[in-house]
């Protein structure tokens, strides 16, 4: 565990270093903008200037109806009046307001004279009385005024008598708010310059931003971006119409409009800003509710903007004016917790700073736009300051996130390849299996099919057997039974010949479906021996009826005393010993065969069928009992092949073999016949009843006798 702390205390001090790197790098970038943006405007006032309410005392009545004349105003006694000790700021109402001043104390200067600067540039109409030779002298400015009929510089600008009072007639349907300063013609020169100079790099970083957001969005087609560049864009438009851009570059029949793109801006910039805040912090989230309310709050300032040609656009101002507030504390509120629950992260506090700044910041530009408090610095410069900051962060936070979202999806990309190369190599993998084992079926069909084929000719041979071996004893039992029927004889001989002949075939009908069903029984899984005493001279009198019914035969049967009774399967040792006997009849020339049963060793019992036929060549006696074999005169008389290899199927299963070799009456085991032969089948491993007891430990032959009878109770 200590190891692990310290493998993962760097990475940790990594990325917080990098962090903090990167949050210092942002706020220097920006407290560099603000630099260049605001120094001009804000900290290079040249010294002599005096500000109307602060260096300058000022006097302001309200006329509600707006028709007092500038010579009742200037009539009316000091009570009348309200002193200012700074800037006016009346709200959004249709009051016209006006104010009185003394003369400005400034020592005269030949060749430079007095101007006087009234900002913002956005009020209606603002105009200048002084009195003259021939009464009072007027002079009209602001953004309803023609730029003939002004000075064309986008403030508002007069030329001032020296020592001389003045008087300012404002009316405007946008906020009242009027900040004065005297100048000599020198330093306003200076002053606009420097003012110029900020604006321009102001409206140049807006331009940009809006350009490259609104390249991303086209390129990305993004809703975020295209939200953010449309904020964009709306901050850029409204504040240069809000700076006095408009009236400078519009045609001057189309000046006037400069007023009415104020007054849409007003309500245009919140519903952006609504916009862009439900698009990158709660649509298709979890804040249902608060993007519910943003979705309100962009379409209640559309939906105001009809208040402009009702003439009620003062009333309805004050709701445009607040709604980025209330979005910036939403959003503020949302980012936090975002934070909280999603952890620390670069992102995450570059949304989190934007809009808790401009929750804290526009506050109190609500409140001075609406009248409700007194700024000492003009309000615009705030909200353009906040809205420059806010978009700078948020495309930071925006880009950050998307070069975060382009790393994941790098690596998803190659957690994808690499997923697929594994998918690819699993799908190689299978198929190949697939193919082995298709290969397989294939080999296993073809098996089956070469299976079947051989099963459908051993079918043919097992129907031709059936029509030659059912026929020909089914032909004899039928003639001897109609020869009975029609010609029925006393004489006792001729129905016993003709009885054995009957005899005869049915025996040979029954060993035939012997033969067949042992077959199958012991091609059978479950197979197993079933051993009882069986008496050896009862079995081979009942097999050598066999012989008895030949009339070609004579039968001779040797069974020693020692082996009168044995343990075996008397069913298929009866069936073994009755094919043995079968065959000889079968094959063998007229002549006699003989029966053998003999003790062959200690625990091995012999039994053998000899007769005088014509031999076996010795590579036909190695194939002789292998199923389906019929010998080299298989033509002499038909068979299915099963009983020799029957006969050593059951030999083996009792623990012994059977095999064919020449007899012990004469005549070599030759290519050549030979006189006689002998079929030999041995059952080791099963003991005598005269003992009556297993001689187990006396030679290897007691072994292979205990191992048959464990694999006969594993058959059986």
């Amino acid at each position: 565990m200590h190891n692990e702390s310290r493998t993962l205390t760097p990475s940790a001090r990594l990325q917080w270093t990098a962090f903090a790197g990167f949050f210092a790098w942002v706020l220097a970038s920006l407290g560099l903008v603000a630099f260049f943006v605001l120094s001009p405007a804000v900290f290079s006032l040249p010294g002599p200037g005096l500000r109307l309410g602060t260096d300058w005392p000022q006097q302001m009545l309200v006329d509600p109806e707006g028709r007092l004349t500038v010579e009742e105003v200037a009539a009316l006694p000091d009570a009348a009046f309200t002193v200012l000790h700074g800037p006016l700021n009346g709200g959004y109402n249709r009051s016209v307001y006006w104010l009185r001043a003394s003369a400005p104390r400034i020592e005269p200067r030949p060749g430079d004279p007095l101007w006087l600067e009234i900002t913002p540039s956005y009020l209606d109409r603002v105009t200048l009385y002084q009195p003259g030779v021939h009464g009072w002298q007027e002079q009209h400015s602001g953004d309803t005024v023609p730029m003939a009929q002004r000075v064309q510089v986008r403030q508002l600008v007069f030329p001032l008598a020296e020592a001389q009072p003045l008087i300012l007639r404002v009316d405007t349907s946008s906020s009242v708010q009027v900040y004065g300063a005297v100048w000599r013609g020198s330093e306003l020169m200076a002053r606009l310059s420097s003012v110029e100079w900020a604006s321009g790099v102001h409206q140049g970083i807006n331009l940009l931003l809006a350009l490259l957001i609104g390249g991303a969005a086209l390129a990305l087609r993004m809703r975020s971006l295209t939200a953010m560049a449309v904020l964009s864009a709306v901050v850029l438009v409204h504040g240069a119409n809000v700076r006095g851009y408009a009236q400078v570059w519009l045609p001057s029949q189309l000046a006037p409009w400069g007023d009415l793109l104020v007054s849409v801006g007003v309500f245009v910039l919140p519903a952006a800003f609504a916009w862009q805040v439900r698009e990158l912090l709660t649509r298709g989230t979890r804040w249902h509710r608060i993007d519910k309310v943003l979705l309100a709050l962009i379409v209640a300032p559309l939906l105001a903007i009809a208040s402009i040609p009702l003439g009620r656009f003062h009333q309805w101002a004050t709701l445009a004016v607040s709604v980025p507030w209330a979005v910036s504390a939403l959003g503020s509120w949302v980012a936090w917790s975002n934070l909280r629950r999603e952890g620390p992260s670069i992102v995450g506090v570059l949304m989190v700073v934007p809009y808790s700044l401009h929750a804290a910041l526009g506050l109190h530009v609500a409140a001075a736009y609406s009248g409700w408090v007194t700024s000492t610095v003009e309000v615009g410069v705030f909200w353009q300051l906040e809205a420059l900051l806010l978009n700078i962060l948020i495309a930071v936070a925006v880009g950050l996130s998307l070069v975060e979202q382009f790393r994941a999806s790098v690596a998803r990309q190659a957690q994808l390849v690499d997923s697929l190369a594994r998918s690819e190599q699993a799908l190689e993998e299978r198929v190949r299996l697939r193919t082995t084992e298709l290969l397989q079926a294939q080999n296993a069909l073809q098996a089956a099919l070469h299976s079947e084929r051989e099963m459908r000719v051993e079918q043919r041979h097992f129907f031709n057997m059936i029509n030659h071996e059912f026929r020909t004893p089914l032909a004899v039992v039928d003639s001897a039974a109609t020869e009975l029927w029609t010609f029925p004889s006393p004489d006792l001989d001729t129905q016993v010949e003709r009885a054995a002949q009957i005899r005869r075939a049915c025996r040979r009908l029954t060993t035939l479906v012997d033969n067949c069903l042992v077959s199958d029984r012991l091609e059978a899984p479950g197979f197993r021996l079933r051993p009882s005493p069986v008496s050896l001279a009862e079995l081979a009198d009942e097999v050598a009826q066999i012989v008895a019914w030949s009339p070609r035969h004579r039968l001779a049967l040797s069974i020693e005393d020692s082996v009168s009774e044995w343990v075996c399967d008397p069913i298929l040792v009866h069936i073994a010993l009755s094919n043995l006997v079968d065959n000889a009849v079968k094959y063998a020339q007229a002549g006699e065969i003989r029966i053998a049963a003999w003790l062959e060793a200690p625990g091995v019992l012999g039994l053998s069928v000899a007769d005088e036929g014509p031999g076996l060549a010795p590579e036909a006696a190695q194939r002789i009992f292998e199923r389906g074999e019929r010998g080299e005169r298989s033509d002499q008389a038909r068979g299915f092949g099963l009983g020799l290899w029957v006969a050593r199927r059951i030999a083996r299963l009792h623990g012994g073999d059977a095999r064919v070799a020449p007899s012990g009456l004469g005549g070599p085991a030759s290519r050549s016949p030979c006189p006689r032969s002998r079929r030999a089948w041995m059952c080791p491993g099963w003991r005598s009843t005269k003992p009556r007891e297993w001689r187990a430990g006396r030679s290897p032959l007691a072994h292979a006798m205990k191992k048959a009878l464990t694999l006969a109770n594993l058959f059986f």
